[in-house]
């Protein structure tokens, strides 16, 4: 057993809502055969732990701070969860580049794995985000470039990275689901529930996305509830009533706001089908996509054409009025089976333990 520090830098833990510091706490919790405490090096204040072993520190989105941290903890094993914006306003944390380089340096046998979760796409330079783009494009490269282990959530986003880090050892993990999941029966569920949850911008996407299908499912009993589910946010959720209020019957629509992870899974287990606007592209860093695959909950998308497994186990909108009660449960219950294989914490904690030995590059 290792006897070096362990850290995981990350923006705010629960119960402050921060989707990377929700995932740094689940990927912790079920990191495999660790006996080691960990300190949490979190950008600001609100974060606490209930284990009684792991700490956290406070950085405050300071390089210095964060140099000092990294210097006490020395040769050190490190997990950075990296997105631009949660760690800069404009998503180009300049500083932390510099910060973890001058740490390696003086502290040669420190291993750093660093988990990109977000990367930035190509824009036309008539963009106004292109330059913002482009710098945090610039800090992924130098990050990547003191990193031992670099991992993403997408295919696309490793292909991205790959082109901006130079790199070709980029490791792809996917998110595993934000609420409880036990696998549960197609068939005793309620055929004319819907569910939609996730954040306020995301709904109001989705709802957008689904309108036209919505309206006719409707009209015609198909849906009856649509349970809607996350923290509300007046602007989005402005434009979301205004979508809702000129539907035939709006009173199908409950709105629960943000609920317990344990009542979340109880409606998944309650709702035969999820509606969600993710891709075949982007379904892998979608926790609300995991979260009804882990129960069992048929997932709607606007198209899966040419998808492979677990994408082609989703039902699309055209399919569902007609698809018949044994497919639409062979279908969840083969999501559910790849969800429990593949992207289940447990599974996720030792994929990316496993690659601190394995994929450490030479200095």
């Amino acid at each position: 057993m290792t006897t070096r520090p362990l850290a995981i830098i990350t923006t705010r833990l629960p119960p402050a809502a921060c989707g990377i510091g929700t995932y740094s706490a689940l990927l912790r919790g079920h990191w495999p055969n660790e006996e080691r405490p960990v300190e949490f090096l979190v950008l600001d204040d609100g974060s606490h732990v209930e284990n009684g072993r792991d700490t956290v520190s406070v950085f405050h989105g300071d390089a210095a701070q964060l140099a000092r941290a990294l210097s006490r903890l020395g040769s050190a094993d490190v997990l950075l969860h990296y997105a631009g914006r949660a760690y800069h306003r404009f998503g180009f944390p300049r500083w932390l580049p510099g910060a973890l380089a001058t740490w390696r340096k003086s502290f040669p046998d420190a291993r750093l794995m660093i988990f990109f979760h977000e990367i930035p796409g190509e824009l036309p330079i008539t963009s106004r985000h292109f330059w913002l783009g482009r710098l945090n494009a610039h800090v992924i490269r130098r990050l990547a470039g003191v990193a031992d282990v670099v991992i993403t959530n997408t295919e696309s986003h490793r292909a991205a990275l790959r082109r901006i880090a130079r790199r070709d050892d980029v490791e792809l993990v996917p998110v595993g689901s934000n609420v409880d999941t036990t696998t549960g029966s197609v068939t005793e569920r309620v055929g004319s529930e819907f569910i939609l949850f996730g954040l306020p911008f995301g709904r109001l996407q989705t709802l957008q996305a689904f309108d036209a299908h919505i309206r006719r499912w409707i009209e015609n009993q198909h849906l009856t509830k649509l349970h809607l589910v996350g923290p509300a946010d007046d602007r989005f959720a402005r434009e979301a009533d205004e979508l809702i209020a000129a539907w035939a019957n709006p009173s199908v629509v409950l709105r629960h706001g943000l609920l317990p992870s344990a009542d979340v899974s109880r409606l998944l287990h309650q709702a035969v089908f999820a509606l969600t606007n993710v891709t075949r592209d982007t379904w892998s860093k979608s926790t609300a996509f995991m979260a009804a695959a882990g129960n069992g909950c048929a997932l709607v998308v606007r198209d899966a054409t040419g998808a492979s497994p677990p994408f082609s186990h989703v039902v699309t909108a055209d399919e569902v009025e007609q698809i018949s009660p044994p497919e639409l449960e062979q279908r969840t219950d083969a999501l559910a089976r790849w969800y429990h294989e593949n992207a289940d914490w447990p599974v996720i904690a030792a994929r990316v333990a496993a690659l601190w030995p394995d994929n450490r590059r030479t200095k």
